[in-house]
């Protein structure tokens, strides 16, 4: 049944959680379906109750500073953290380390667990993505770009391109890179080689999620959807502004996009129309997730806090959240349509340069080249 929404009124309060000292990266819900897990630039995370709107325990601190990407796990028992002090670290849902695993050269910018949970991909920015045994951390197979010969050593920044999100299929016997020169590779999880790609990602490939025979990606003001199987693109979804994430909706077969200047907007993914626009905010937002059944709606960025909707499942709506005790309130004035510009769009675009120096400067649709199977991949 395909969630309907209500319409938004002007004057309506969204309810925000706030504690994060920095930028927000990630998120997740945990199984429960009350708690959810984000991640800060501030080096922490921290666990909140969606029902009471109460920050559980204390922050989980770590060693690794900045944490720039979270996972968790098919059972809903661990998570699975990147840092860019290079780690990849596992902790309870409680908030213990477990372990933290070494080998990548630079930050680590994206994880991703195998669906049957035997795995941990990590990819980083360096170049390279490993993928470990996920109870002991051994290392099972290393993908590293240089094995290709149409990328090329960057000479101006001395590094190789950055590998920005990561998706494993259904399956497991395949995982989807999203990459900072723009593109998406399909790799063979159990022996590393490529299988499709490049495929064009219209700017950095900042987002990637796996969806039966499709992919979803968020890059420059599209997110883009690609056969798996052929590497064709199926559809591109419009956005006034670039965005930074997407997220499925696992019952009511809904994409949620986020990005600049407040871009939130959900789409029909059948019939690829625009369902609903959620907030008119100018920040920057860089992460969104929907809740394991499907109510809970939550995306976080620039400004450091989390801001959650409910969708009513029983009776498929979007509707606020009801008042509860630490919960910022914020009153909408603009009208329902289009998104106001902040007061200085120059310091949200400033930071988007920071976040990758491969961004282009225009927002402009890039004409779509045939998918390229790999060579490999070809010969056999």
């Amino acid at each position: 049944m395909a969630a309907r929404f209500f319409r938004r009124k002007a004057s309506t309060p969204r309810k925000e959680f706030e504690g994060h000292e920095n930028i927000i990266w990630s998120l997740v819900f945990l199984h429960d379906n009350v708690h959810i897990v984000s991640a800060s630039r501030d080096g922490m995370m921290r666990k909140w109750n969606c029902d009471t709107g109460h920050l559980v325990g204390e922050p989980w601190k770590g060693t690794g500073g900045d944490i720039t990407a979270l996972a968790l796990s098919p059972n809903g028992k661990i998570i699975a953290c990147g840092r860019v002090n290079k780690g990849v670290e596992r902790w309870t849902t409680n908030g213990k380390m477990i372990s933290n695993w070494r080998g990548h050269r630079k930050a680590v910018r994206s994880v991703s667990w195998s669906p049957n949970g035997k795995h941990v991909a990590s990819g980083s920015s360096d170049g390279t993505i490993l993928i470990r045994k996920a109870r002991s951390g051994e290392l099972q197979v290393a993908i590293d770009i240089r094995m290709l010969p149409e990328h090329r050593y960057d000479i101006e920044y001395c590094s190789w391109e950055e590998v920005w999100s990561l998706s494993y299929s259904p399956l497991g016997d395949r995982i989807a890179s999203g990459w900072s020169d723009h593109t998406i590779y399909i790799w063979n999880t159990a022996n590393g080689e490529c299988v499709i790609g490049p495929i064009g990602g219209g700017n950095v490939v900042t987002s990637l999620v796996w969806s039966g025979t499709k992919l979803y990606s968020a890059s420059d003001r599209f997110a883009r959807v690609f056969d798996t199987t052929t590497g064709q693109l199926l559809h591109r979804y419009a956005h006034d502004h670039d965005l930074y994430s997407v997220a499925l909706s696992p019952k009511n077969n809904i994409l949620a996009c986020v990005g600049l200047f407040g871009v939130v907007q959900l789409w029909k993914t059948k019939s690829h129309k625009l369902r609903r626009s959620v907030s008119q905010d100018p920040k920057t937002i860089h992460c969104v997730a929907f809740s394991q059944d499907g109510r809970y709606l939550a995306y976080g960025g620039y400004d450091g806090k989390l801001t959650l909707w409910i969708v009513d499942v029983n009776a498929p709506k979007l509707s606020q959240h009801q008042n509860q005790p630490k919960f910022i309130f914020h009153a909408d004035t603009a009208e329902p349509s289009g998104f106001p510009q902040p007061p200085n769009p120059s310091l949200a675009r400033r930071f988007w340069n920071m976040i990758s120096r491969h961004r282009s400067l225009a927002h402009k649709s890039v004409p779509q080249e045939p998918p390229k199977r790999s060579r490999r991949a070809r010969s056999k």
